[in-house]
């Protein structure tokens, strides 16, 4: 089992992540938690620490009378709290706000924002407040975020070497608090390409599907390199450069970018679309005569009740239909694949502290993992490029090491060419003159996992061998076929009008046996 795996390999890193789902653990971020959880030994006895170190040192809002008093009178006091540093041009000062504090404002040190940029937006950490009772201010006097530093992935590669590519997915997905044992194949590798953004730069990817699935819970969660932007106005000013403070935005300071409840978001100034579009495309932005750059990756999450397109119906004015935005999407994720969030799917054993795992991800992200593809004619350039991106960030995360199979790797760019060609049909759909449908949509549901248990066990090598050379999955599975003598049989699968048939099964299609080679049944398909 990975279990047994990750606590020899990784000693010092590991934490039981039934610890971190403690209730008295709700009021701060999965990342804090487990920070504090491992710094405390990562047993069962740390909830104990933890808890006792949140309830002296995390205090907030409503306590902020009384940490003021106890500024007053001991002049120094430690806590644990988010830290937001604001720009004061009439003082020429930096002004930082905590929310144990409430609104009373603390000074910082000029270098702070330098040294953590996050802090523009909020970061948490442990906070030393210092009160200067002659000045009347307080002044944060060290500020340590809860983010760890990593200086060589080498450990990481090297551990990674213990472990199946199965057993090394369900440990990433532990880790990150899903439960693998109730996930298909396919659902484990939709749940990994919502972690995509973290690994590779500038990846662009939307996903619009039921409520209650966690489509911020994995990066909220396991990343203070994320940030979540939830409804309200987008201004060019928050998302790229404030011209008046010449200070960056959202986007040149953190590496993925949320904006959740896509719907409920205005895009109301028509230039910020029009930089927006420039960023996705060149990953550069130029805005009060400067250009910046920056790789920031976009994730666009929204609601939605129906699986069919165009599922960006559900876009707000400015985006929706405008297929220039979207040609710039790598990735349309199946939001109605996921499963809502139960307690069954909160995962309970050991996996990699959160702060520890995003550290090698923020590592992996600048790394180049660019294998031979062999993709079909007729992609254009995004096309391309979108697959690209979606292959090197999923051998980024299961196969740090770089050492991949090539038979993975066409399965993951078949899976990235799905994502991409999801983002097509949207296209198509606003504008068919430009963007003609290239093949005939796949069936809804019916995926390479869902096909096998409808299979003889016996066919199970023939299809995972086309699976593994690169294959899509199959429009149809097994069909109802009547025989020469009136009785009933069973076709295996069917690609288009191209049908595959059992042994002793008569009918229109290709007849394969256990043993039929691979490649038959691909030159059949016209798939070699």
């Amino acid at each position: 089992m990975f279990q047994e795996i990750a606590q020899r390999v990784f000693k010092g890193h590991v934490v039981e992540k039934r610890l971190a789902q403690e209730t008295v653990f709700h009021r701060v971020p999965r990342f804090v938690v487990e920070h504090l959880l491992a710094k405390a030994g990562g047993s069962p006895e740390a909830i104990d620490k933890v808890r006792k170190l949140l309830e002296e040192r995390y205090l907030g809002s409503e306590h902020q009378e009384w940490i003021k008093d106890r500024l007053l009178r001991e002049g120094r006091m430690v806590l644990i709290d988010r830290l937001e540093v604001r720009v004061d041009l009439n003082s020429g000062q930096h002004r930082a706000f905590i929310p144990s504090l409430g609104e009373y404002p603390a000074e910082v040190e000029y270098t702070l924002p330098e040294k953590h940029p996050g802090v523009l937006y909020g970061m948490w950490g442990t906070l030393e407040l210092m009160y200067e009772g002659g000045k009347g201010r307080v002044k944060v006097k060290q500020f340590v975020p809860f983010q760890a530093s990593l200086t060589s992935l080498e450990p990481y590669r090297q551990a990674r070497l213990a472990f199946s590519e199965e057993q090394w997915a369900d440990f990433l997905l532990g880790s990150v608090g899903l439960n693998p044992a109730v996930l298909t194949e396919r659902q484990k590798l939709l749940y990994l390409a919502r972690l995509a953004p973290l690994v590779e730069p500038n990846l662009h990817i939307m996903e619009l599907g039921p409520r209650q699935t966690g489509k911020t819970y994995l990066l909220r969660n396991l990343s203070p390199e994320a940030f979540v932007i939830s409804g309200g106005k987008v201004s060019p000013a928050v998302l790229f450069y404030n011209q008046l403070t010449r200070k960056p935005g959202l986007v040149p300071t953190y590496q993925v970018l949320i904006f959740d409840e896509i719907a409920h978001t205005a895009w109301e100034d028509p230039s910020i679309l029009s930089i927006l579009k420039d960023y996705m495309e060149s990953g550069q932005f130029s805005r009060g005569g400067r250009t910046l750059t920056s790789e920031a990756s976009l994730v666009f999450l929204g609601n939605t009740d129906h699986p069919a397109p165009p599922l960006t119906r559900v876009l707000p004015q400015g985006l929706k239909a405008d297929t220039a935005f979207l040609d710039r999407i790598h990735g349309l994720l199946p939001g109605h694949e996921f499963a809502k969030i139960t307690p069954e799917l909160l995962y309970q054993g050991p996996g990699l502290v959160v702060d520890y795992l995003s550290a090698t991800l923020r590592k992996l992200r600048p790394l180049a993992f660019t294998p031979e593809l062999s993709l079909p004619k007729g992609l254009t350039q995004r096309d391309i490029r979108a697959v690209k991106k979606w292959v090197s960030a999923l051998l980024k995360l299961l196969y740090p090491h770089q050492g991949w199979p090539q038979e993975r790797v066409e399965a993951l760019a078949q899976f990235g060419l799905e994502l991409r060609e999801r983002v097509y049909q949207e296209m198509s759909h606003y504008n068919p003159e430009e963007f003609p449908p290239r093949k005939p949509a796949q069936e809804p549901g019916l995926h390479w996992e869902a096909l096998f248990p409808l299979l003889d066990e016996a066919y199970h090598p023939l299809f995972r061998a086309l699976q593994q050379r690169g294959a899509p999955p199959p429009t149809e599975g097994p069909e109802d076929l009547p025989g020469a003598n009136g009785e009933m049989g069973q076709s295996l699968a069917r690609w288009g009008d191209k049908r595959l048939l059992p042994q002793g099964i008569s009918g229109e299609g290709f007849p394969v046996a256990p043993h039929t080679s691979p490649e038959e049944v691909l030159r059949f398909l016209g798939l070699e």
